[in-house]
Order: C-alpha cells, then structure tokens, then sequence
C-alpha cells in the first residue's frame, strides 16, 4: 500500500524462520517458534582516522632539526649572537671569544663582583647588588643596587632611597609604592613610574607616569603621557632626535642634589 511501513525480513537464531518485521525495529518475536531475538544492527567500529601529515614547516623542523633563536648582544664587543630561545647554559661570542652567559641569577645577600648574563637578574628584598658593572637580559630589584647597569629587557625598580645606579635599558618600570632619587641620567627606550621618583630621564620612546606616580626632574623624549591624578615638575623637550646612547653612558661623577628632596632613609644605595 502507498505510504506503508517499509519492512526488511529478519531471520530467528532459534528456530531459522523469517519473517518481516518494520526497518529499525529493536527486537521481536518469532513467529515461529516463538522465541524472542533481537533485530537491531550491531554496532560497528568507527573507522580508523586517516593519518594527517604534519605542516611542511613542521616536517622541515623535525627533519633538519631547526629551533627558533633570539638575538643577543654580547656584553664586551656588542656583537649580536643568534642562540636557542631556551637555551639556558652559555654561548661564545663569535667575534671576541667572550663567553655570554644564558642563566638566571637570583640575589639575597650582598654581591660586589661584576654580573653578566642575557637571563633575568632578580635582587631581592634583603639583596644589594654593588657591582661596578652589571649587564642582563631582564632584571627585577626589590632590594638595593648601584653600579653601571645595562638592561636588554625591561629593568623593574622598587624600594626607596637613594639608587646609585647608572641605567641604560630598553624598558624602564617604576613599581607603585616606590620612592626613589636618580643622581644619574636614566637612558632607557620606554618609561613608565608608578611610584615616586626623581631624576632626569632621557627617552628615545614614550614616557608615560601613571595615575599613581610622580616624577620630578629634567625630561627628553620622544612623547610623554601624564595620567589624571599623577604629577610632574621640571622641564620638558619632547622631539623626534632623541635616540638612547648605544654604547654605556659617561660616567657622571657630580652627584648633585635636586632642590627639595628630604630623604631621612638612603637605603637604597
């Protein structure tokens, strides 16, 4: 009849005899010997998943046993090193022969020796690092320092006090809760205080004081960003020349006193 239930014919395990029974059915009974049996398809394993070829980059990776790499600068002659970007032991400078040092160093006591390594250095809340030379990838000061410091990375500050530090870096960050005094230039490409600070900053990218911080000194930048509710003193030439100083800065022996700084704690260097 049009539009009947469409049928398929099942077979009894028990007895043999077939009968139709509607497509989709469970299970039934037979007709014949009136054994119950079950009708409905087995299941069948999914089929295997075709073998997916890895991205040719990836092949070309795992074949020629390529790593990414950074740049680094080697802290005698400035010349740049391609190393591994986990490479953590050392490297040696191609033009020199000096040995650039990968690790992280950690400090919690005082350290007078000089520091180099492409790692991150971290000085922590009872470290003082007095170093006549320190170069690193990235450091992090809870404690004290004081020396020639040349960042790669981003140097972050906190503390108060007096830092004695001559900086040189790419990204300079004051922590909120600072309260620190320069008596040397800052270098760096990019600034950002959060905390309280004093000193003159020469920066060949953008100086921006957060809502939370204050600076009060000679700037020169490139472009300078004041937040509401921070604040700034001193004198300001914003242009496009300014370019932080490949080489370390000059020594700067005159340490010379900003009019209307009262520090009773020179804990910082």
């Amino acid at each position: 009849m049009f539009g009947g239930i469409h049928k398929v014919p099942t077979t009894c395990p028990h007895c043999g005899f077939v009968q139709n029974e509607p497509r989709g059915l469970i299970s039934t009974y037979c007709r014949g010997c009136g054994g119950h049996y079950s009708v409905a398809p087995t299941e069948q394993a999914p089929p295997p998943r075709p073998h997916v070829r890895p991205a040719l980059a990836e092949r070309l990776r795992e074949t020629l046993h390529l790593q990414r790499k950074r740049r680094i600068a080697c802290h005698s002659c400035g010349c740049k090193v391609a190393v591994p970007v986990h490479a953590e032991t050392a490297s040696v400078c191609p033009s020199c022969g000096t040995t650039i040092h990968l690790h992280d160093i950690t400090i919690h006591g005082h350290v007078t020796r000089p520091v180099h390594t492409r790692g991150t250095i971290h000085v922590g809340r009872e470290g003082y690092l007095n170093a006549m030379r320190v170069a690193c990838g990235n450091a992090i000061v809870e404690g004290r320092i004081a020396g020639r410091v040349t960042c790669e990375g981003t140097l972050r500050l906190r503390g108060e006090g007096v830092c004695r530090a001559q900086i040189s870096t790419r990204r300079l960050i004051i922590d909120r809760g600072a309260e620190l005094r320069f008596p040397f230039t800052i270098y760096a490409d990019e600034v950002l205080i959060r905390g309280l600070v004093e000193a003159d900053v020469h920066c060949a990218g953008s100086l921006h004081i957060g809502r939370t911080g204050s600076l009060e000194g000679d700037v020169e930048a490139r472009a300078m960003l004041v937040d509401k509710g921070a604040s700034y003193a001193g004198d300001v030439q914003v242009h496009a020349d300014v370019m932080r100083p490949e080489c370390e800065a000059a020594d700067e022996p005159d340490v010379r006193a900003l009019p209307g700084w009262h520090a009773p704690r020179l804990a910082f260097g």
